[in-house]
């Protein structure tokens, strides 16, 4: 494979993975939020949180993909260049400890939006959600 093909492949894939998130979380979500039954204002609110975050999330999820993406090829490349990989390593952790802060920046401002009621839900849910994410990957679906 040509170096034309593979940085052609590499912004293929960092294209997919930015830009395509998984379907049964989007209906998941939707059909969770509906269920909250939002006021017009509590919706307004909520479109106004999701965009004032959205941008950072994507900036730091495209960084990380970025940071991960290097690191491999140094590890296939320039397996002995540990100081490098350190680095690498740090940078990452520290752009999914900024992606965390924001995440938890984002669910305050949600929580605040909503009535004790809808804030039980809401919490319940993104708990729920978060263990399910965490789970090993097969031990994900139904029946295990």
């Amino acid at each position: 494979m040509g170096a034309g093909k593979s940085v052609r492949y590499i912004v293929a894939l960092l294209l997919f993975l930015l830009f395509a998130p998984p379907l049964f979380a989007q209906d998941s979500y939707a059909d969770f939020e509906k269920g909250l039954q939002l006021t017009d204002s509590q919706k307004m609110k909520m479109k106004e949180i999701k965009k004032k975050y959205i941008n950072d999330w994507r900036s730091t999820k495209q960084e990380a993909v970025r940071k991960r993406l290097e690191l491999k090829e140094l590890f296939r490349n320039q397996p002995g260049n540990t100081e490098r990989i350190e680095k690498l390593q740090n940078e990452i952790s520290d752009i999914e400890r900024s992606r965390e802060n924001l995440y938890n920046q984002y669910r305050g401002e949600v929580s605040r939006t909503l009535n004790n009621e809808q804030r039980e839900k809401y919490n319940n849910f993104c708990t729920s959600e978060r263990r399910r994410m965490m789970r090993p990957p097969g031990m994900r679906g139904y029946g295990r």
